[in-house]
Parts: C-alpha cells; sequence; structure tokens
C-alpha cells in the first residue's frame, strides 16, 4: 500500500520535472520565408516562390531565447543543405538566414525546408516553401495592409496584350508599371525583372523600350543596393545610394523603394561593425 502511495506522488513530480524543461525553450513568436528584411520584419510571407526567385531568406523571431544560438537547417527535397548558426542577443530577438540557388539543381515542385532548432536541444518548428514556374508563384496570407499576391498580377498582365497594333503605337503599360512598383516595394527585384521583361513584349514603341531598358538597368542597380544592405556593407551600400539618388529619375517605380532604403540605411549607419555570413541579427 505505502509502495502505491510513493508511486502515485512520483507520477505528478516527473510530469512536472518535464514541464519545466519544456519551459526552458525560447518562444517562437514568428517565423516565413521571404525575399527581403526591412525594419527587422520580413516584407513578404511566403508558401511558394518562383524559380526565378535565385535567393530566399528565413525570418524568426524569438522570446525568452537571450543567451541560446538558434540554428536554421536548410534542406531541399529532405536533403540536408546548410545550417546556419545565428547567436541571439537579447530576450527577444529577430533573426535571418539566407539562402542561394547557385549551383543547384532546382525544378518547379521541389520544395526547400528549415528547420528552427536551439543549441541546447529545442526544436521549435519546421517549415516549407515550394518551387513553382514563374507564371504560378503565390503568397500567402500577409499582414494586413500587405500587397495583393504580386505574382498573380504579372501572369494576368500578359493576358491584355492588344490586337496587332501597329509597330510604334504606344501602349497602355499602367498596370505592368503598378506591379513593377509592387514588387520593387516588397523588395523582390528578381520577380521585377520578369515583370519588366514581360511589359516590353507588350509594346513595340521606341519610347516605352527606351523606358523599359532605363528601367531594367534602375532595378539592377536596386538589387545591387538590396544586397549590399543585406550583408550590412553599410559603407558600400551609402556609397551606391548616393549615385542612384542622383541617376535614378522620381518618376521610375525604383524611387520609392529607394527612398525607403535609404531610410533603412541611416538605421543600419550604427552598426558598421557587425559581420554576416548567410545571416543577420537584430533585436
Amino acid at each position: 500500500m505505502r509502495i502505491c502511495i510513493v508511486t502515485g506522488l512520483l507520477i505528478p513530480a516527473l510530469a512536472f520535472a518535464e514541464t519545466a524543461t519544456d519551459n526552458s525553450c525560447p518562444t517562437l513568436v514568428s517565423a516565413a520565408f521571404t525575399t527581403a528584411v526591412e525594419e527587422r520584419e520580413p516584407l513578404a510571407q511566403l508558401t511558394t516562390a518562383p524559380l526565378s526567385v535565385n535567393e530566399l531568406l528565413f525570418f524568426t523571431a524569438i522570446q525568452d531565447g537571450n543567451g541560446e544560438q538558434l540554428h536554421h537547417t536548410w534542406s531541399y527535397n529532405g536533403e540536408p543543405i546548410v545550417d546556419v548558426p545565428l547567436a541571439v542577443g537579447s530576450d527577444y530577438w529577430r533573426t535571418w538566414s539566407s539562402k542561394t540557388f547557385a549551383g543547384l539543381d532546382l525544378a518547379p515542385g521541389g520544395q526547400w525546408q528549415v528547420n528552427v532548432s536551439t543549441e541546447s536541444g529545442c526544436e521549435l518548428g519546421n517549415w516549407t516553401l515550394t518551387l513553382t514556374d514563374d507564371n504560378a508563384a503565390t503568397q500567402s496570407p500577409a499582414p494586413a495592409a500587405s500587397t495583393p499576391p504580386a505574382s498573380e498580377k504579372t501572369s494576368e498582365t500578359p493576358l491584355k496584350t492588344p490586337p496587332e497594333k501597329a509597330k510604334g503605337d504606344a501602349v497602355d503599360l499602367s498596370e505592368n508599371y503598378a506591379v513593377i512598383r509592387q514588387l520593387l516595394d516588397l523588395g523582390d527585384t528578381r520577380a521585377a525583372k520578369v515583370a519588366i521583361r514581360r511589359a516590353r513584349q507588350l509594346t513595340a514603341n521606341p519610347q516605352q523600350l527606351a523606358e523599359l531598358d532605363t528601367l531594367a538597368a534602375d532595378n539592377e542597380a536596386f538589387a545591387q543596393l538590396d544586397k549590399l544592405i543585406r550583408q550590412r556593407d553599410v559603407h558600400g551600400a551609402r556609397e551606391l545610394m548616393q549615385t542612384l539618388v542622383i541617376s535614378i529619375s522620381p518618376d521610375s517605380p525604383v524611387y520609392p523603394a529607394l527612398q525607403s532604403r535609404h531610410r533603412l540605411l541611416k538605421r543600419l549607419e550604427g552598426n558598421e561593425r557587425d559581420t554576416v555570413f548567410q545571416a543577420a541579427s537584430s533585436p
């Protein structure tokens, strides 16, 4: 009888010990695939991405993890590709890792997975993103006031090709420019490049073609600026920013996105000592 009583007391005690161990793990506040991070938040929350997006970021925010080390383990179709360690510097910490697609044999339907864990052994979750062709990419339900799924708009735009316009006649590209502007606001320069190329297919007007060529060059320069900012190369980004502010017209769809990066760069100027290797962290 006494043995039964002792056993009955041990069971809840063991349950309490297990609960205490679980509570020692940090709390994952949010996590998402994205193409860019601005103001320490992902610009989009993606569940699919086109093959033309040659780089993805994975963003996490955690609570009660000061002193821990996170691990973002990237896999493709279940095969581990890279493990990115991320130091946690305060109780509430936002951090992200990135993976380029260069040199990898990828195809529509392929799946990227990121497993989030800690050095101490806590498993915080696993996320999957599916690759699509350029016409099928979609964006997952995003936070309030987010831009509508850009890829859906870009896939619809070519359907409005005017019938047999005479060579040299200008066509209405206002919707195309609106899509390009939305993509640039999201920081998705690769999808913007595709949208610009599709807009060129809709017109034979020399002036419009020249404007689109200028826009394509501005988009490439903006992509380089974004890359420098992601790498926290504040000095290089500042020099390029000074050039782009002069060379890019205020009427360009790139200009509002450029202003946004200018504000972001000002906030980063105090962090020039940060070093980044496939990762960036911030409180």
